[in-house]
């Protein structure tokens, strides 16, 4: 019998995309196609205010059974020391509830916002580089002032094409009002100018790229400016995060 996937069924409730992805992961190297809830505060990664972000792991209802099973199995350990093939952030670790979801020291990770405009490219790509390239140390958020409503697609394309996962989307920074940030970071003028008043618990820094999504031309010319402003993110933001932790552990 074939099921449309609004007839799938959550078998597992996760804190945030991460661990999600992990659970997914898990249940597929085992034979059993999963898919993500896809509500829009949850597809944010890892945020647990209340409820916020809390995301489900679906499976088809002949499936239900099995995963059921698994992931008792799971929790009893039985997957401990399994090592997953491919982790969708890019780390090295094993079963899904290994030390990258369960350790203590993760669960103490800075907390950045980062914000523009529209929250469709610029901050887009500075969430997806900061969540694959420095999980250890920090989790990242985005949104916008303004925000567009859709990630561009050049700004997914060359995320990955650099070999990041990300599942971004479009969103308020109203999302984030009753939220504690270590560090607000704007990407944009605009966003700069405009930074609400009541983030106002976490340090502002401002470090601003060029719009890849005002360039003209042809495709691979577009292309090529993402690429650009994702090289410049990739090389300056994690510097300054850097710079940040040492600031405060000083």
């Amino acid at each position: 019998m074939t099921h449309h996937q609004e007839d799938w069924t959550p078998v597992y409730n996760c804190k945030g995309r991460l661990q999600g992805e992990m659970i997914k992961a898990f249940l597929e190297a085992q034979g059993v196609p999963a898919l993500l809830s896809q509500e829009p505060v949850g597809a944010i990664y890892g945020f647990t205010a209340g409820e916020l972000g809390l995301v489900q792991v679906l499976v088809s209802p002949e499936n239900e059974t099995k995963a059921q099973e698994l992931l008792q199995a799971m929790n009893a350990g039985d997957f401990q020391d399994e090592r997953l093939a491919a982790c969708p952030t890019g780390c090295e670790i094993l079963g899904p509830q290994s030390r990258s979801i369960d350790d203590e020291s993760l669960d103490q990770r800075k907390k950045v916002l980062f914000l523009c405009t529209g929250n469709s490219a610029r901050s887009q790509m500075a969430e997806a580089i900061v969540n694959n390239d420095c999980w250890q140390d920090w989790v990242a958020y985005s949104a916008g002032t303004h925000p567009s409503g859709f990630v561009h697609p050049l700004a997914l394309r060359v995320l990955t094409e650099n070999g990041i996962f990300h599942q971004g989307e479009s969103k308020s920074v109203d999302v984030f009002k009753d939220a504690n940030f270590d560090l607000v970071l704007t990407v944009c003028d605009n966003a700069r100018e405009e930074c609400p008043l009541w983030l106002g618990k976490g340090r502002k820094l401002h470090v601003g790229f060029e719009d890849p999504a005002a360039v003209e031309g042809t495709e691979p010319e577009r292309l090529a400016a993402f690429q650009t402003t994702f090289e410049l993110m990739r090389a300056a933001i994690p510097a300054v995060l850097s710079q940040y932790l040492s600031s405060v552990q000083k």
